[in-house]
């Protein structure tokens, strides 16, 4: 079996790294930039191209790893007939092969990758999705070899699924990446969060997200939000996200009425920022 894999970012290289660990060959990798070709191809060990028209036609599996911008137009330019074309998007339909492939399906590993971070892809859930039930039977094995955690889902859920997956895992890095910034020069380092961190990812595994919600929005605690927002106000884009959040959370967990004003407060403070952002933009 060989594989072709389009695509040299984070994934393209941890997926790479996968196949080969499970004994399975990679003929090639393409890159429109002749660099980030050379780079993965050198990782690999195996050669890499970045123009479509040498690309090697004998592979079983042609796998897109692109964003999905790149994604269709690459589909119409790499028409090689009898190989099977799977695209590894959490957002793109399947659909986006019709017309130009016979055998296709998708292959969507559901994990945050960078290039030089290795990962168990034995613990990663992959979801696929297949033109045929031929093509579902052929993908399920190839999953299989890499991860006891496959799932067949259709290309709704699995855009769902990736818009979950960003408020998840992208959106609660940027938050970390906040909790750096306001730590800045302060004297206390971000390595004190650690153990904050990891017991709150711990307490989603056994309970509901939202039963597991702690802090001064869902308290209603006026004085310690004010104070914060003291704290911020240097800060115009995180007093706008500490408010905006502040809000979300008060609204989800409402309780009582009682002290209530402060986001009332909070929300013609965020209409008052998103009118000035509009004049801006």
């Amino acid at each position: 079996m060989k594989v072709v894999i389009i695509g040299s970012g984070n994934l393209a290289t941890q997926f790479g790294l996968a196949l080969q660990l499970k004994g399975i060959t990679i003929s090639q990798v393409y890159s429109r930039t002749e660099s980030n070709a050379e780079a993965l191809g050198e990782i690999l060990k195996v050669p890499y191209i970045s123009d479509l028209q040498e690309i090697d036609k004998t592979a079983d599996y042609y796998f897109y790893a692109v964003n999905d911008a790149a994604l269709s137009a690459l589909i119409k330019k790499n028409k090689i007939s009898g190989a099977c074309h799977v695209h590894m998007s959490g957002s793109s339909p399947m659909s986006v092969f019709r017309g130009n492939a016979g055998k296709y399906g998708v292959f969507y590993p559901l994990q945050t990758f960078s290039k030089d971070r290795k990962v168990d892809f034995n613990e990663i859930p992959i979801f696929i999705e297949a033109s045929s039930a031929e093509v579902q039977t052929k993908l399920l094995a190839f999953a299989k070899t890499l991860s006891e955690k496959v799932y067949i889902i259709n290309s709704e859920q699995r855009k769902r699924l990736h818009l979950a997956a960003v408020f998840a895992c992208n959106f609660t890095n940027f938050m970390y990446d906040c909790a750096y910034d306001v730590l800045r020069n302060s004297g206390v380092g971000f390595e004190l969060l650690q153990p904050l961190i990891t017991e709150t990812a711990e307490k989603v595994k056994t309970m509901p997200p939202k039963e597991a919600q702690t802090g001064p929005a869902i308290r209603y605690d006026k004085v310690i939000i004010e104070k914060h927002l003291d704290l911020l106000k240097g800060k115009k884009n995180l007093h706008l996200i500490y408010m905006i959040l502040s809000n979300s959370i008060n609204k989800r967990h409402k309780r009582k009425k009682s002290n209530s004003n402060i986001f009332q407060k909070i929300e013609r403070r965020i209409l008052g920022f998103i009118s000035d952002f509009k004049q801006h933009v």
